[in-house]
């Protein structure tokens, strides 16, 4: 029986998953939309406790009496008419929330524009070069093939999962020829993927080109924050930008007809 990746979270917050501990609670919370705002709150968390200062702040503020404590104690005094059309009103706000959540239609694919400034050739050998470094929940997969096999020339559906906003560009390592930007189209800006109205994932359709030669073919999903413009960036800032970046590759085979 399968085990259910939410007991890895806490894991994550205190930063003591092993490598494929953490890939496995990635994958799946590209697919789990509570997983996915689980993990996003824990990437906060994990993010201030490994700040010294900060851990000293939050274990003060769990030796206080915790909000259940003092609401409690709040419950057990007497109540007044004041209170219980205080919960009269709370009630009817949540009925006209849940409301308005059920009729909004659900979708959360978005559309994506290029914007900012155009990657270099060294921009792009630079960003290919980096290590994989999958922080939040991102990652790119063919979409509706079970194969990754394709001919020369075919085009190559991709699904590209990120939080947004964020900017984003998928780049080529074939295995003969030079790298290049296979999306979006070589020569322009990394795509910026607007805020995502319900929150959770955003989904991106894009698709690539497979190109003439056959074999092992990688492109490289490049996420990074909404306000990092990469082109504008010298090879320098590239590389000390890379700690904020989101990088995942994925490979998939060309063969002749």
């Amino acid at each position: 029986m399968a085990r259910d990746p939410k007991h890895l979270l806490p894991g994550y917050a205190t930063d003591s998953l092993g490598e494929a501990e953490r890939g496995e609670l990635l994958r799946a919370a590209l697919d789990d939309q509570e997983l996915f705002d689980a993990l996003v709150e824990e990437e906060g968390l994990r993010e201030l406790l490994q700040d010294a200062a900060a851990r000293q702040e939050v274990l003060a503020v769990l030796e206080e009496p915790t909000g259940w404590e003092r609401l409690r104690a709040w419950f057990e005094r007497p109540a007044t008419l004041l209170d219980l059309a205080a919960v009269g009103a709370v009630a009817a706000a949540a009925i006209v929330g849940l409301a308005l959540v059920t009729l909004r239609p659900a979708s959360n694919s978005l559309a994506a524009r290029p914007t900012g400034t155009s990657l270099s050739a060294a921009h792009v050998e630079q960003l290919l070069a980096l290590p994989e470094k999958q922080v939040v929940p991102a990652g790119i997969e063919i979409d509706g093939r079970a194969a990754a096999v394709f001919v020369p020339g075919e085009l190559v559906p991709l699904r590209i999962s990120l939080r947004a906003p964020a900017r984003v560009v998928v780049l080529s390592a074939p295995a003969s020829g030079p790298p290049a930007q296979a999306w979006p189209a070589l020569g322009q800006a990394p795509a910026l993927v607007p805020p995502h109205e319900g929150g959770g994932p955003a989904i991106v359709a894009a698709s690539v080109e497979a190109p003439a030669a056959a074999g092992a073919q990688r492109l490289r999903l490049v996420v990074a924050p909404a306000e990092l413009d990469l082109g504008s960036l010298s090879l320098g800032e590239l590389e000390a930008a890379a700690a904020r970046l989101t990088i995942v590759d994925l490979r998939y085979q060309v063969k002749q007809r």
